[in-house]
C-alpha cells in the first residue's frame, strides 16, 4: 500500500491550516512534546525515515526466502511474490511501527536489531537493518494477521473504532505499552505506533478536538531529513462528543472517511517475526472469515449463521473492492437481482480456505450477465443460475495444511458452464461435483513443493518465483530460480561458487498436468491417487457413497459402458467439429482407443466393446 502524500506535501499543507494550540491537562504536561518524551518518544523511535524498498538490488533475497519459508500452503497458493512485492515496495511503514512497539514492550531489544544498540534511536540504517525492517514489513502478508486486521476495521462502526482508539491508548499508557494503529482512507493507507493519549484543546481547520492520540510516525523528519519520531502534526486528534478525527500532517479528516484498526497484542504483532517470533496468536481468530465482493447496486450479500441470513453492509472503506471481514458465520449468501452485472467476483478467506468465484459470459468470455445466487462456505460453493443463458464460472479453491488428505494438490481450478445449478463440495477424499443437470467442467489441480535449502539469487529480471517453496535441495551452494519458455520452474546451482549458475539441478512443473474435462449426467467425485493420477467415482446405487470408479468408455458417467456412451461420444465429437468455442474433450473417458483425441472411432470401439460384453 502506497501513501499518496509525501512528507514535503504534508509540510506544505500545514502552512495553509488553522493555528494550532494546546492546553495540556494530562499530568500537568504543558505540551505534547514533553508528554511524548516522557513516554519514550525521544529514544524509542527507529532512526529511519519512511520505508520503501525497490526490488532492483539483491539484498532482500534471503529475506524473501525467509518469508517464503514461513508461508503456509494457503499463502503460497496465492502468489506470495505478489504479496511480498506489494509489501516491500509500499510506504505503509508496518515494519518500522512493529519494531518500535515490540522493542518498547520488551518483546525484543534494540541490541537484537543492531548489536550494541541501547535504544532504537541509536540504530543506524544499513543493509542488515533494512532486512529486519523488510522481514517485519511482510507480517501484513500472513493470512492470520491480515484477516484479523481487516476484521477489526470492517466489523466495527466508525464510532466503535474511535472508542477503541481512546480506550486502548488509555490502557496502554497506564501500563507503559505501545500499540499498533493502521489508518485506512481514500488518501492513504498507513501504519503508526501509538504511544499514549492526552486531553486538552486543539483546533485544526476551524474544528475543535479535545483528545489526542500520540503517535510515532516514521514519516516524521527534521529539516535535514533525519528521523524525529514524534511530531504534534502527525498525531490523531479526536472530538470525543462528535467522534470526528483529524490527522493534520496528512490533511486527513472526516471527509476522507477514515477507518482505524487498533492492535495491542504482542503475539499478533510478532507473528512469524524475525526476532523471537510468536507462532501462535492469543486473539481468538479461528472464526474470522474475510469476504470481499464487487460493490454494485445489484448485489446483495448476507452472512448466514444457524440458517439466519443477515444483510452485509457495503464495504466501509477501500473503494469498489473494499474487503468485508466477518466473524462466526456458517456461510455467505449472494443474490444478483439484475442480469447485467459485469466482472462479478467474490472472495472468501479464512485460515483454512481461500475461495475465489468469478463469472464470464459463455460466448465472448469478457463479462458476465449473471442473474442468480451464490453460496460460499468453508467446504462448498453453490451457484444457481436463474437466467436464460448458461454462465461460465471460474472457481479457485485453495486449501491449507491439515485441511485435506486426498491428493498432493491443494490449489484446485474448477471451470465450466452452469446451466441451472452447480455445486462443488470439498469432502474428505476429494472434490465432489454436483448438479441437477449435466456437469460440464474442467478440473485442474496445482501443487507446490514444500521447502528450500539454499539461497535465492537474483537474475537480471529479479527472482522469478510464485510459489511458497521449492523442495529440499541437495546442495549448500547458491541456487538461481527462474522460469523457462514452457513456464516450468528451473533450478540452477553455482557449483564452483564463482557466480556462474550453469548447472541445471531440476525442473519442476507446478501444475497437475492437463485439465481433466468432465461431461457427466451424474454427480462425480474427483480425487488423485498416490501416483498423482486423476480418479473419478460415482454413486451408482444412490447410497450416498461414491465408490464406483468411472471406467474408460463410460462417457456419461453412469457406471456402465453401453450404446448410450457411444451416442454421447458422437454428440460431443459433433460439437467439437462444428463449434468455434474452445470446448474441452473428456479424453479420460471418451478417448476409448487412447489416441489422444475424441472422434467417431471411439464411438465405434465403445459399441464393439458393448457388443462383445453382451455376447460373452
Amino acid at each position: 500500500m502506497r501513501k499518496l502524500l509525501s512528507l514535503l506535501a504534508s509540510l506544505a499543507m500545514l502552512t495553509t491550516m488553522s493555528p494550532f494550540y494546546t492546553e495540556g491537562t494530562t499530568d500537568n504536561y504543558v505540551d505534547l512534546n514533553t508528554l511524548a518524551d516522557s513516554l519514550g518518544a525521544d529514544t524509542d523511535y527507529l532512526n529511519v525515515v519512511n520505508y520503501e524498498h525497490g526490488l532492483d538490488k539483491p539484498d532482500p533475497a534471503d529475506v524473501y526466502f525467509d518469508y517464503l519459508s514461513k508461508c503456509t500452503l494457503l499463502e503460497g497458493a496465492y502468489s506470495p511474490r505478489s504479496f511480498y512485492c506489494t509489501a516491500v515496495m509500499s510506504g505503509s511503514d508496518m515494519g518500522i511501527s512493529l519494531l518500535e512497539i515490540l522493542s518498547h514492550n520488551g518483546v525484543i531489544s534494540p541490541s537484537d536489531i543492531q548489536q550494541g544498540a541501547e535504544s532504537l534511536s541509536e540504530i543506524t540504517l544499513n543493509e542488515e537493518i533494512d532486512k529486519v525492517i523488510t522481514a517485519y514489513q511482510t507480517t501484513q502478508c500472513y493470512t492470520e494477521f491480515n484477516n484479523y486486521k481487516e476484521y477489526l476495521v470492517a466489523s466495527q462502526t466508525y464510532e466503535q473504532q474511535i472508542n477503541s482508539l481512546i480506550s486502548t491508548a488509555e490502557s496502554c499508557m497506564k501500563n507503559d505499552r505501545y500499540f499498533l494503529i493502521t489508518i485506512h482512507a481514500y488518501k492513504m493507507n498507513h501504519a503508526v505506533c501509538g504511544i499514549g493519549i492526552a486531553e486538552g484543546e486543539w483546533e485544526w481547520n476551524g474544528k475543535s478536538y479535545d483528545k489526542c492520540i500520540l503517535t510515532l510516525d516514521s514519516n516524521n523528519a527534521d529539516n535535514e531529513g533525519n528521523a524525529v519520531g514524534f511530531r504534534e502534526e502527525s498525531c490523531i486528534y479526536i472530538n470525543s462528543k462528535t467522534k470526528e478525527s483529524c490527522i493534520p500532517a496528512y490533511d486527513l479528516d472526516m471527509s476522507d472517511e477514515p477507518a482505524y484498526a487498533v492492535i495491542d497484542d504482542d503475539s499478533m504483532l510478532n507473528f512469524k517475526g524475525a526476532i523471537n517470533p510468536s507462532v501462535e496468536i492469543s486473539e481468538d481468530k479461528d472464526d474470522i472469515t474475510h469476504f470481499a465482493f464487487l460493490d454494485t447496486d445489484f448485489t446483495s450479500a448476507y452472512s448466514v449463521r444457524n440458517g439466519v441470513k443477515t444483510p452485509i453492509a457495503k464495504p466501509a472503506y477501500g473503494g469498489l473492492n473494499g474487503p468485508l471481514s466477518l466473524n462466526d458465520i456458517d456461510s455467505i449468501h449472494i443474490e444478483m437481482d439484475n442480469e447485467y452485472n459485469r466482472y462479478v467476483n467474490f472472495r472468501y478467506i479464512n485460515t483454512d480456505r481461500w475461495i475465489d468465484v468469478e463469472f464470464e459470459d459463455t460466448i465472448n468470455r469478457t463479462y458476465a450477465e449473471f442473474y442468480g445466487t451464490v453460496d460460499i462456505s468453508d467446504d462448498m460453493i453453490k451457484i444457481v443460475n436463474e437466467g436464460d443463458s448458461p454462465i461460465h464460472s471460474h472457481l479457485q479453491i485453495r486449501m491449507n495444511e491439515g485441511t485435506y488428505d486426498f491428493s498432493p494438490y491443494f490449489l484446485w481450478y474448477v471451470n465450466g458452464d452452469v446451466n441451472k445449478d452447480f455445486t462443488v463440495e470439498v469432502v474428505e477424499n476429494g472434490m465432489l461435483l454436483k448438479s441437477s443437470g449435466k456437469i460440464e467442467m474442467s478440473v485442474l489441480p496445482q501443487r507446490f513443493i514444500s521447502s528450500l535449502d539454499g539461497e535465492l539469487q537474483y537474475n537480471e529480471g529479479g527472482v522469478i518465483t510464485d510459489f511458497a517453496s521449492v523442495g529440499n535441495s541437495p546442495t549448500d551452494n547458491n541456487i538461481l530460480v527462474t522460469l523457462d519458455n514452457e513456464q516450468k520452474v528451473v533450478f540452477y546451482v553455482d557449483e564452483n561458487n564463482d557466480g556462474n549458475y550453469a548447472s541445471e539441478m531440476r525442473k519442476v512443473d507446478l501444475t497437475g498436468g492437463s485439465p481433466y474435462h468432465i461431461i457427466s449426467d451424474n454427480n462425480v467425485l474427483v480425487t488423485v491417487n498416490e501416483e498423482h493420477r486423476f480418479e473419478c467415482y460415482i454413486d451408482d446405487n444412490n447410497d450416498g457413497i461414491y465408490d464406483c470408479p468411472v471406467q474408460k468408455g463410460d462417457a456419461n458417467y453412469d457406471g456402465v459402458i453401453n450404446a448410450s456412451d457411444a451416442s454421447a461420444v458422437l454428440a460431443h465429437y459433433a460439437k467439437l467439429s462444428t463449434s468455434s468455442e474452445n470446448i474441452g474433450s473428456d479424453i479420460h473417458t471418451m478417448d476409448f482407443d487412447r489416441s489422444g483425441s475424441v472422434d467417431a472411432a471411439d464411438a465405434s470401439r465403445i459399441l464393439k466393446h458393448y457388443a462383445d460384453v453382451q455376447t460373452s
